[in-house]
């Protein structure tokens, strides 16, 4: 089977078009399955450090770093680098932090980034995890 020169330009430009079009569909975004978090290191309090490089993907703040706190029993508390302290849990807020609504980040389809990975650290620090 041969290919005439303008089929075979046709076919090359539909390859190139299609190769094109799948490497653009990841431009710009984060691929869960490809973003590494930077290990925290194991608490040596009530308090750590804590940046945007530990959780990737799963980061859900508008800031890119802060500390968690275990305050009392159990209440997680973020303070963000302004040093404002916000609520990770219903503890905190009953305790008067206020909520971390104000820091939170939107997904994909509109909603807030879960609260999951970042409560789970700070529970640790309760010795909660």
């Amino acid at each position: 089977m041969s290919l005439s020169g303008s089929r075979f330009a046709a076919l090359l430009g539909a390859l190139l078009a299609a190769a094109l079009a799948l490497t653009a569909c990841g431009a710009g975004g984060r691929d869960p399955a490809s973003t590494t978090a930077v290990p925290l290191p194991p608490p040596t309090s009530s308090k750590q450090a804590v940046t945007q490089a530990n959780f990737g993907y799963l980061w859900p703040l508008n800031v890119d770093h802060g500390t968690l706190e275990c305050r009392g029993a159990d209440q997680v508390v973020f303070v963000a680098p302004d040093g404002k302290g916000y609520a990770l849990n219903d503890k905190a807020e009953a305790a008067g932090v206020p909520k971390i609504d104000p820091l939170r980040t939107e997904g994909s389809q509109g909603a807030s980034v879960s609260l999951g990975a970042l409560l789970s650290a700070g529970l640790g620090l309760c010795g909660k995890s």
